[in-house]
């Protein structure tokens, strides 16, 4: 009889499990099969692992990134109406996941030091705008506190040691001011009070904080603002929010979310995830394959089995199941058992890289990060577990249907 509504009666269960436990010389679960499942837990263990520091140096290089840039941008002739938008502003700040707000001051120009000149990128933001985008944790030398009375400037750490220049020393710069005919440069010198280190690249090469006076003194700006930058809760989630942003900001703006600004960034992370996740998929199911080996030898070595089974009138399907709960045993073990062991390794990742750190001085970070950040995706565990608990039933049906049709005495050739 069948046991409730389960597709398999538990005497097959019960001898699916005795072969797998069988230690005969000739039966039971044979080296290959142990081979399926450790390939199987391996496999899925470093697919959670890999998959996890995926996750985590994503989250790193955006998060770095988007300490210094907005998560959404408001332009547009809306924001030059200085009786309409700080009205604009408030209603802004009221849109559900919106955590502030700030005007923005921003244009390329060029920067000079004693020892050289570069490229720079200068950006001001009104008010605390830095403080509350967290910017002070970035810091490597100096304060906010100069900045925030005006007397300072702010500098990326490759703009720092590219000009030579530290906390105290002196940067002029110079920026385009005008169009056409009436275009002339705007020019000022700034003690530097701060610089910070972003391990974005181009932010660390050119950007360069000026308080909101003296950028609005250096760009001509008096009054006028280039950007409204927004930062959300959940700049991931940011497209959700773009139609009641658009509504706040009213007509004659321009609504730019950080996925639309940094296309290619965003596309090239997503696209380096989805070939990463492929690639891994195929390795586990590659290891599922093993169990159609494992498989295909326990139903060699029952062959008798299967001949007495059948003799006494066993029908093609208890067969099947029974070869195919065997194979599908070695896999959901295999599964789960890397299922575990992949959220220990990822849990305990940080740990175990300051322990190296401390016992063999190996740097096991990135540069500009002390540790390989690691972030468990709960939704993509699961899809992986489903995914290889699917992928290893399907290699355990093949050789489960293969002994099904298997005749007494065709089985008995095999003794």
């Amino acid at each position: 009889m069948r046991s409730g509504n389960l597709p398999f009666r538990l005497w097959e269960f019960d001898l699916a499990v005795r072969y797998l436990r069988n230690r005969r010389a000739n039966g039971g679960i044979t080296v290959i099969a142990i081979i399926s499942y450790v390939g199987v837990m391996l496999a899925v263990t470093a697919l959670i692992a890999i998959m996890s520091v995926v996750h985590g140096l994503q989250g790193q290089l955006l998060g770095n990134h988007l300490i210094f840039n907005s998560h959404v941008d408001i332009a547009g002739a809306a924001i030059n109406d200085p009786q309409t938008r700080d009205a604009m502003v408030a209603r802004l700040s009221r849109v559900d996941g919106v955590t502030s707000v700030a005007p923005y001051l921003q244009l390329a120009g060029i920067g000079a030091a004693s020892a050289g000149n570069a490229n720079i990128y200068v950006r001001s933001g009104k008010d605390d705008a830095l403080q509350k985008a967290g910017i002070d944790q970035y810091l490597v030398a100096g304060s906010l506190d100069a900045y925030t009375r005006g007397d300072g400037v702010l500098i990326g750490s490759d703009l720092a040691d590219n000009m030579g220049l530290g906390v105290g020393d002196t940067l002029s710069v110079t920026v385009p001011v005008g169009s056409g005919l009436d275009l002339t440069s705007s020019s000022a010198t700034y003690i530097v009070s701060g610089i910070f280190r972003s391990n974005a690249g181009r932010v660390d090469a050119t950007y360069v904080y000026l308080p909101w006076r003296a950028a609005q003194a250096l760009l001509h700006r008096n009054g006028k603002w280039d950007v409204v930058e927004l930062r959300t809760d959940n700049p991931y989630r940011v497209d959700r929010m773009l139609s009641d942003l658009k509504r706040a900001a009213g007509p004659n703006s321009h609504v730019v979310s950080w996925k639309d600004r940094d296309k290619v960034i965003w596309q090239a992370l997503k696209l380096e995830e989805t070939v990463m996740r492929i690639i891994l998929f195929f390795v586990t199911v590659i290891a599922s394959l093993s169990i159609i080996a494992g498989i295909v030898m326990l139903v060699k070595n029952k062959a008798r089995d299967i001949a007495i089974l059948r003799t006494i009138g066993t029908g093609k399907h208890s067969i099947a199941r029974i070869f195919f709960l065997s194979g599908a045993m070695i896999g959901t073990a295999g599964t789960f058992s890397g299922l575990i062991l992949g959220v220990v390794i990822v849990t305990w990742m940080v740990p175990v890289q300051k322990a190296l750190n401390g016992l063999f001085h190996v740097q096991t970070g990135l540069v500009g990060a002390a540790y390989l950040p690691a972030r468990l995706d709960v939704i993509e565990v699961v899809f992986i577990v489903i995914g290889v608990l699917v992928a290893s039933c399907l290699c355990a049906l093949v050789p489960a249907l293969s002994a099904a049709r298997l005749e007494p005495v065709d089985a008995l050739r095999y003794e």
